[in-house]
């Protein structure tokens, strides 16, 4: 917009002295990635005084050319020179970007969202997720055609570090749970399991992370552990991210046998791993 007014030569004197680059500088550096900030262009056309602007938004010049209008710009009055609308709100502000801009105004709460579509579980690669840790019941042996209880040991976890460049957090949650039996048979649960003592069941009962060997032999028991990931700036809220990450949890071995009915030298109290105990 070009304003035309009148005015006393030394007021003039002062505004044609502070040129808009300095103008911009002065107020702009700090905020114009993110909040926009006017650039002021002035001349003098006979006895008055004529300005020109436009809003930066987000460290680019409004309107389609690029260049503020007036004097050495593109012709006043054309919609290079008309001031844009401002920047909505970031909701994350990270190494000179803004990510998460939308629909509100400053105040308003943020709304759950998708994850930014620029980041991505590859850029979570030096955020490793802690490995879960499996173990048996019986501890070390199996009765054939009885139940074997399976139970991971893992739960919801953070990780501080670096993400593009700005201090982050990630944090995982185990979901899914794979394990291979060596004997043929594996399966995906969505339950880390529990102790027979936790379940409140007794010895060789059936439990959700249990699973039946069919014959005698030594197996190697492994278990992947899936995690899913959010991520937050500077203690923002979380955002989730698709896909899972897959970790590996420590390799069981134990072997599988008949039950059979023997007399022993000693009691659980002074062996509490022996058959039985």
């Amino acid at each position: 917009m070009r304003v035309s007014i009148a005015i006393f030569s030394a007021v003039l004197i002062v505004l044609v002295s502070t040129s808009p680059a300095q103008a911009n500088a002065s107020s702009c550096d700090d905020v114009a990635a993110i909040t926009g900030c006017p650039k002021v262009g002035g001349g003098i056309q006979g006895d008055g005084a004529v300005l020109d602007g436009e809003l930066t938004v987000g460290g680019l010049p409004g309107g389609s050319g690029g260049a503020p209008s007036g004097p050495g710009g593109s012709s006043p009055g054309g919609g290079s020179g008309s001031p844009s609308l401002p920047p909505m709100p970031c909701e994350e502000v990270f190494a000179g970007l803004c990510y998460g801009v939308g629909p509100g105004k400053p105040g308003d709460p943020v709304d759950p969202a998708p994850a930014t579509p620029s980041i991505t579980l590859n850029d979570l690669a030096f955020f490793r997720p802690q490995a879960a840790v499996q173990y048996m019941q019986p501890d070390g042996w199996m009765v054939v055609g009885l139940p074997t209880n399976f139970v991971a040991v893992i739960e919801r976890h953070i990780v501080a570090g670096t993400l593009l460049g700005a201090p982050a957090e990630v944090r995982f949650t185990p979901v899914a749970f794979r394990w291979r039996y060596g004997d043929g048979d594996a399966a995906r649960l969505t339950t880390a399991g529990l102790s027979w003592q936790a379940l409140g069941l007794g010895e060789f009962d059936a439990t959700p992370t249990s699973h039946v060997f069919r014959a005698s032999g030594t197996y190697v028991i492994e278990l992947d552990v899936e995690y899913t990931a959010e991520y937050r700036f500077a203690g923002g809220g979380w955002r989730a991210l698709q896909g899972v990450i897959v970790l590996p949890a420590n390799d069981l071995v134990a072997t599988a046998g008949g039950a059979v009915t023997v007399l022993v030298d000693r009691d659980c109290a002074s062996a509490p791993a022996g058959p039985g105990c």
